[in-house]
């Protein structure tokens, strides 16, 4: 862009400055962040073994409180009825409903902790996907601007010569009207 619109060369300028700086800091972004979202995607995280082992005691304990409160129940009334077989049969269903409760917990610790791992892969696939598309697409937009610079430059330059068009078109014609052949 030699000669024409300034305008247009600075702005042609600022907007290759400006797509450069963009693609530096994109460059940036996904060697610092690629590693990670990839990690997350390949090799997803749920929860820790610590959180794991927290709920699973939790729920051992649980069950374990409701065999032991059931026994001791049955105990009780055992010795007020005098009849050791009376709460066999409550004692029985209480240690099955609690093994089933224990089941059904372990079983959702099981599942929140899949759901967990399948949550963190999806963000890092997500973030993948979105991670160069802000600091690209900008980028690309600011480079959209130098064809739209060279446009105005280019008019610039026609227009410097529209003098000579002002000036020697007439003549021009008038010579190709003339009958002087």
């Amino acid at each position: 862009m030699a000669r024409g619109s300034q305008p247009a060369n600075t702005a042609a300028t600022s907007a290759q400055n400006f797509s450069n700086q963009l693609q530096n800091n994109q460059s940036q972004l996904f060697n610092t962040l690629a590693p990670e979202l990839e990690s997350a995607a390949a090799h997803p995280s749920g929860y820790s073994p610590t959180d794991i082992a927290g709920m699973t005691t939790a729920a051992e304990q649980s069950a374990g409180g409701s065999t032991a409160g059931a026994t001791g129940q049955g105990a009780l009334l055992a010795s007020r009825t005098k009849n050791a077989g009376t709460a066999d049969a409550a004692i029985g269903q209480s240690a099955r409903s609690a093994g089933q409760a224990l089941s059904k917990a372990s079983t959702g610790i099981a599942q929140a902790n899949a759901n967990q791992k399948a949550q963190n892969q999806r963000a890092g696939l997500s973030g993948l996907e979105g991670l160069t598309g802000l600091e690209t697409g900008g980028a690309n937009t600011a480079l959209g601007i130098v064809p739209q610079a060279v446009n105005a430059n280019t008019q610039a330059e026609n227009d410097s010569w529209d003098w000579a068009n002002s000036v020697f078109k007439p003549i021009m014609e008038a010579a190709g009207n003339s009958k002087f052949i």
